[in-house]
């Protein structure tokens, strides 16, 4: 029997001020089959969500033109596709600001690669099983 059914790998946008941060998530996502985009300009960022279907959105805080709060905030006014933050900030009052504007979850900086892969998968399933729970015309 011929399995015509094509294996998509989910996904990823990865915003983040520094650029070898975006290639070290970049490098370590693509190694567990996830197609990966990485910008370090919030405004490229929106360009992306608006054009591109994403599983997921990992989004450093402290951007450059717009902060990761006001992108946050604008990114979930575009799509209900996860939005993951990875901050250096480790703050209950930051983190509660931060899933107050959208984000689905919250991780600081260093984090284990177990740790961060086991919370994309999670966002990623989640995301996935919402997309087949939604009625056409949504």
């Amino acid at each position: 029997m011929n399995n015509q059914y094509q294996k998509v790998s989910p996904t990823i946008l990865v915003i983040d001020n520094d650029p070898s941060t975006s290639a070290l998530f970049k490098r370590l996502l693509e190694t567990k089959d996830y197609n990966v985009l990485t910008t370090n300009s919030s405004r490229e960022s929106i360009d992306i969500v608006q054009r591109v279907m994403l599983d997921l959105i990992i989004l450093d805080l402290l951007m450059p033109e717009m902060d990761g709060w006001q992108l946050c905030k604008a990114i979930r006014e575009m799509t209900r596709t996860p939005i993951l933050i990875i901050s250096a900030i480790e703050s209950s009052e930051i983190i509660t600001k931060t899933l107050n504007l959208g984000a689905d979850d919250y991780l600081v900086k260093p984090v284990s690669s177990f740790t961060l892969i086991a919370h994309v998968k999670n966002l990623v399933r989640r995301h996935k099983t919402e997309e087949l729970a939604l009625p056409e015309n949504q």
